[in-house]
């Protein structure tokens, strides 16, 4: 597989790399951060090697990284046309809606940001209850009216309410979501009872955020170097690791060693592999990060050990499925063609 070895991406348009670049790690508050021409760098090998997916994710959350990635596109003058830029929009403050010219306002601060005049996608990072559901989509359907935005998605909302904006979306024939984008890894598999395939039977592309758990399955934290981790300044999770969390991992390190590869390799290939995945979004502060996580491209899992890592992660359902369900395969839910077929 190779990062030009493209998915459709939904009901859409959209072809997408099988690796997006998340972009959130050019902004304000890393160390590495005064190397600055490491992000500049990073683009320009993922770009190279044929990849177009760059999420630049909530600009609230990374402050500086929009505008980071908007500056090294211009500066390259990248064929802008062969690129599909993305972004988040929320509310995280109290209080604040997130009515129709919020949305809009955010969507065009965005564009002076990235230094484009339109968003390929646009995901809703969670939803507002104060406004009501139509008025976002209203908005976000004026967006694509007016040509600022190609499509939109959701992300790490409940089944119920993607569902809900479906259906209003097709009683007032407005633009819809194309995709549903998740945390999804080896160590993140719940979305599988429900979101995964209402997306299939729905037409929407899934993308994986976080598909090394935030670095939990990376190979980073292991049983051999989690008790001198914990009396360092480390994330939370890996100062307080589960076992199974610790299966997982040992389990990728065997594998790895078989595949004379690396432990995070193997798990993002086991996230590629799945067949509901058009794209999974990798984060990396340098371009050896880079280089490392594109090898995962490459590695290949058999059935076997496939089955291995399945084992140890398959979903608990809190309710017992019937019998019909549990035996019918993931494509039974699909109505129509799949959307994660590869072009070229």
């Amino acid at each position: 597989m190779q990062l030009d070895d493209y998915a459709v991406l939904g009901r859409s348009s959209l072809r997408v790399s099988p690796l997006a670049l998340g972009t959130m790690t050019f902004g304000e508050g890393f160390e590495w951060q005064s190397r600055v021409n490491e992000p500049a760098a990073i683009l320009e090998h993922y770009l190279g090697l044929g990849g177009n997916y760059l999420d630049s994710g909530r600009e609230e959350a990374k402050p500086g990284s929009q505008t980071v990635v908007g500056d090294c596109l211009l500066q390259k003058a990248i064929d802008r046309q062969r690129l599909v830029i993305a972004a988040k929009f929320c509310v995280d403050e109290p209080g604040v809606r997130l009515g129709r010219d919020a949305i809009i306002a955010a969507c065009e601060q965005t564009l002076r940001r990235l230094r484009t005049d339109y968003l390929d996608l646009y995901w809703l990072d969670n939803w507002d209850m104060q406004t009501p559901l139509d008025e976002i989509l209203a908005a976000l359907n004026s967006l694509i009216q007016s040509g600022k935005l190609r499509y939109f998605g959701i992300s790490d909302a409940p089944a119920w309410k993607v569902a809900h904006a479906h259906v209003l979306a097709q009683l007032h024939e407005w633009a819809s979501f194309i995709g549903l984008q998740i945390e999804y890894s080896l160590a993140a598999r719940l979305f599988e009872s429900e979101l995964i395939p209402m997306a299939r039977g729905m037409g929407l592309g899934v993308v994986s955020h976080s598909p090394l758990s935030g670095g939990l399955i990376s190979g980073k934290y292991t049983r051999d170097n989690i008790a001198s981790v914990k009396s360092k300044p480390a994330p939370w999770f890996a100062q307080h690791p589960e076992e199974q969390h610790l299966e997982i991992v040992d389990a990728l390190i065997r594998i790895a060693g078989e595949l004379e590869t690396t432990t995070a390799r193997v798990a993002l290939a086991w996230v590629l592999a799945r067949p509901s995945i058009s794209s999974a979004i990798i984060g990396v502060h340098t371009l050896e990060q880079l280089q490392d996580d594109l090898g995962a491209l490459n590695v290949q899992l058999s059935p076997e050990q496939t089955a291995t890592l399945d084992a140890l992660t398959m979903p608990v359902h809190s309710v017992p499925l019937p019998l019909f369900l549990q035996n019918a395969v993931p494509a039974a839910c699909v109505d129509y063609p799949v959307t994660n077929r590869k072009i070229s």
